[in-house]
């Protein structure tokens, strides 16, 4: 078979294995976060409101309560995160609706940054952000150290988002790091936590994730 015969043959199986490659991408991208990231992706493909925003006058209240009372000791930082939230919500503020989902994240972290001493909402959310890796790994806000330092935070504030986010790492599919007795341990605790009823609703969900996870439904099977 000539050169030219063999580089024809050649091209059509680079073409299936690269197709094949970029196609299973996605489904890598991202395994250490959850719904605030998950909804943050989603306001792209969620058509705005065409009349003002509800979120408008709510919006200023709590972004001058975060800047102003939340510093000073007057408010605690959860209004921060409900500031930040609104950012990336299904119906923006009129002020941010042509800003850019990336630029509108960062202003949603430095209002949950003013939250995070005396919020434990307002750190889980910005870990979350800050350990969150994109697509091919590109992430313009993506922050493993200031990660790390918000789940030591939370740790030692025993906080069961801050464990629980954790767990959930423990037991994706493509997770490699954990023995299989964390992992059972980790289910079994997100069972008992999420049972006990006295979750927050943003741990709430983590903990329904991790109990509905492959790893942890296997388990359960294997038992009975």
């Amino acid at each position: 078979m000539s050169i030219r015969s063999r580089q024809c043959l050649f091209r059509p199986v680079v073409a299936v294995i690269a197709a094949a490659t970029f196609s299973a991408l996605p489904a890598q991208a991202d395994t250490s976060s959850y719904d605030n990231t998950k909804s943050s992706a989603n306001v792209a493909l969620q058509p705005q409101p065409t009349g003002p925003s509800v979120n408008n006058e709510a919006f200023k209240k709590l972004r001058a309560q975060c800047d102003t009372d939340v510093p000073a000791g007057k408010a605690n930082g959860d209004i921060c995160a409900e500031a930040a939230a609104i950012l990336v919500s299904n119906d923006l503020p009129d002020e941010f609706r042509e800003v850019k989902e990336d630029q509108r994240i960062k202003i949603a972290l430095r209002l949950l940054e003013r939250g995070v001493d005396s919020s434990n909402i307002a750190r889980a959310r910005a870990f979350d952000f800050y350990n969150h890796i994109g697509f091919l790994g590109l992430n313009s806000y993506s922050d493993p150290y200031r990660a790390q330092e918000l789940m030591d935070m939370m740790v030692k504030n025993a906080y069961a988002g801050g464990t629980l986010r954790k767990i959930r790492s423990q037991t994706t599919i493509l997770s490699f790091g954990a023995t299989e007795a964390e992992k059972r341990e980790g289910c079994n605790s997100a069972k008992k936590v999420l049972a006990e009823g006295k979750l927050d609703a943003d741990s709430a969900v983590i903990a329904r994730e991790i109990v509905a996870s492959v790893i942890c439904t296997n388990y359960d099977q294997a038992q009975k």
